[in-house]
């Protein structure tokens, strides 16, 4: 029987294509020595009404994949990272899935792509190039898993998980950090997994907590102005290690701009390394 070739857009993700993800990311991983940034909170829960993930079949087998991540409602600027089978490159089958995602975003009129791609991986840099996408920024994923927490001043803070109560001061403070404005639904599904800290019953700042197996990522971590540079982002965060440290998880994630200097030194000091670094390619829609 002939071999078929085909894109799947999805609409949302089926267990059995999550799966497939996963077992394609591990061969490429393996293939390069990667670190992936597929986002795989974000595809257990993708929206059923709206494609987000365009999937490339060889005789219904997974070689290609790209996913789109918008942040926000109705974002102008989306990010797309995606990956091919080791054994079946240098067969235009990425350039394929990127212009039928790319269409997509054209289709909902979004201004900016974000092509991500890993640093150390020449295919990834190689593809960004010939699109003529111009180098943005970069990204540092950062990990904790040590045994023990460097000690700071307590300053009297307090970690609790946030309510619907705080929902108006943690989208005031994740526009102010990150320029985020987030639909109702968004709101619940984000803060559920956040952390408020206060002093003295006063809003301070937030931090995110995602698990994923033994690991646990740090996302949306942010201070209020009036408390920053004083200590309390790294007792913040080193709160939250504590709590995570004392429920067994054994590795923390997070990702900082490399032109955050100041994100750096804070995560430093907590015991963070850096372990791989995200390269940002623009392109204008």
């Amino acid at each position: 029987m002939e071999k078929t070739s085909k894109i799947l857009l999805a609409k949302g993700l089926s267990g059995d294509q999550l799966q497939e993800i996963k077992n394609l990311e591990e061969a490429c991983c393996r293939h390069e020595k990667l670190t992936m940034k597929l986002n795989l909170d974000m595809l257990e829960v993708r929206p059923v009404n709206e494609t987000n993930d365009f999937l490339y079949y060889d005789d219904n087998k997974l070689i290609g994949f790209i996913g789109l991540y918008g942040f926000g409602s109705h974002p102008k600027e989306i990010e797309a990272t995606g990956m091919v089978h080791p054994s079946y490159r240098h067969a235009g089958i990425f350039k394929e899935l990127f212009n039928t995602a790319k269409q997509e975003c054209i289709a909902r009129r979004v201004g900016k792509i974000l092509l991500v791609t890993e640093k150390s991986s020449d295919a990834g840099t190689s593809f960004a190039n010939l699109t003529g996408a111009q180098y943005s920024c970069s990204e540092y994923r950062m990990k904790f898993d040590k045994s023990a927490i460097p000690s700071f001043p307590d300053l009297d803070i307090i970690l609790r998980k946030a309510e619907h109560k705080d929902y108006t001061e943690l989208q005031q403070l994740d526009e102010l950090c990150f320029g985020l404005s987030m639909a109702q639904t968004e709101i619940d599904n984000r803060y559920n997994m956040t952390y408020v800290a206060e002093q003295e019953g006063k809003f301070v700042g937030k931090i995110g907590v995602l698990m994923e197996g033994n690991d646990g990522y740090i996302f949306g971590f942010g201070i209020k102005p009036d408390y920053r540079s004083h200590g309390f982002g790294r007792k913040v965060l080193s709160l939250i290690l504590s709590k995570l440290l004392s429920e067994q998880i054994q590795t923390v994630i997070l990702e900082v701009a490399v032109k955050n200097e100041q994100a750096l030194l804070v995560y430093k000091s907590c015991g963070f390394e850096e372990s791989t670094v995200y390269d940002y390619y623009e392109i204008m829609l």
